[in-house]
């Protein structure tokens, strides 16, 4: 089995990277791609193949992708620019004929009118119309967003937001690559901050 984790030399990839580690996962047959020169020879010094990659290179994720079991295309973070970097991995999975390719997206992402999750919901229309077996991960907020901002919010005593009364779902990210996305395919649960949708191709 060969897993390509994407985006490994940002904070959840390699978290991902991690906790397939922690589990047994042979580093042998794990490829994580990432843009950090520094953070890629990090991995690489834990046993996996660490293989630079802009997804923004069509040609490179298809060479990337090459011989892949299972992938893990971790969201990119440039909106406007992504969804072009997302067709390129949707591409190269279908390629080389993955069993799985398991996208991060973001919570209700098919119905929420929340304008950051237009990318995510386009991209989830790709995968599905690639014929790709997939999972989405919905990870939901991460209290690292929080974290980030710990000096406005002592400075005014209060969490600043734009969710109202609204309730905020939170998870740490060091939780969310448990299980491991590319290891099994999830099935169709919902934990307490995180929805697994699993969905495999009609005949």
């Amino acid at each position: 089995m060969s897993l390509v984790v994407t985006g490994a030399t940002g904070h959840l990839g390699r978290l991902t990277v991690e906790a397939l580690l922690a589990r047994g996962v042979d580093p042998a047959t794990i490829t994580a791609t990432g843009r950090n020169p520094e953070k890629l020879a990090e991995l690489g010094a834990l046993g996996v193949s660490a293989v630079s990659l802009d997804l923004g290179d069509a040609g490179a994720v298809k060479d990337a992708f090459a011989g892949a079991d299972k992938v893990l295309l971790v969201s990119g973070s440039e909106p406007g620019a992504r969804l072009d970097q997302h067709q390129n991995a949707i591409d190269a999975a279908a390629a080389a004929g993955v069993s799985l390719l398991a996208y991060t997206s973001a919570p209700y992402a098919d119905t929420t009118a929340l304008l950051l999750a237009a990318d995510h919901r386009a991209t989830e229309a790709a995968i599905t119309a690639s014929g790709v077996p997939h999972a989405f991960l919905r990870n939901s907020w991460y209290i690292e967003n929080y974290t980030d901002q710990l000096d406005a919010t002592l400075e005014h005593g209060v969490v600043l937001g734009s969710a109202g009364d609204g309730r905020v779902s939170g998870a740490s990210a060091p939780t969310t690559p448990r299980p491991p996305p590319p290891c099994s395919p999830p099935t169709a649960t919902r934990a307490r901050s995180t929805s697994w949708a699993a969905t495999r191709p009609s005949p």
